[in-house]
């Protein structure tokens, strides 16, 4: 099977081909999977920050107002 990709050119057997594509494949969405669970994750922790900050603030509000 002729195969041309990005101005490379060869003959491979189709098994190969069909492998090729199926190892780019995973390679792509693993990939793609890792950087979202990545922005996933910053997000989160810059969630859980702004959480923490506000009942941080909050006791102390209620701890003057005890006084």
């Amino acid at each position: 099977m002729d195969v041309s990709y990005f101005g490379a050119h060869g003959h491979v057997p189709l098994r190969v081909a069909l492998l090729l594509a199926a190892v780019g494949g995973i390679l792509l969405t693993g990939l793609a999977g890792s950087a979202r669970i990545m922005q996933l994750r910053a997000t989160a922790r810059k969630h859980r920050r702004a959480h923490h900050r506000a009942v941080k603030a909050g006791a102390k509000d209620s701890s003057k107002a005890r006084r």
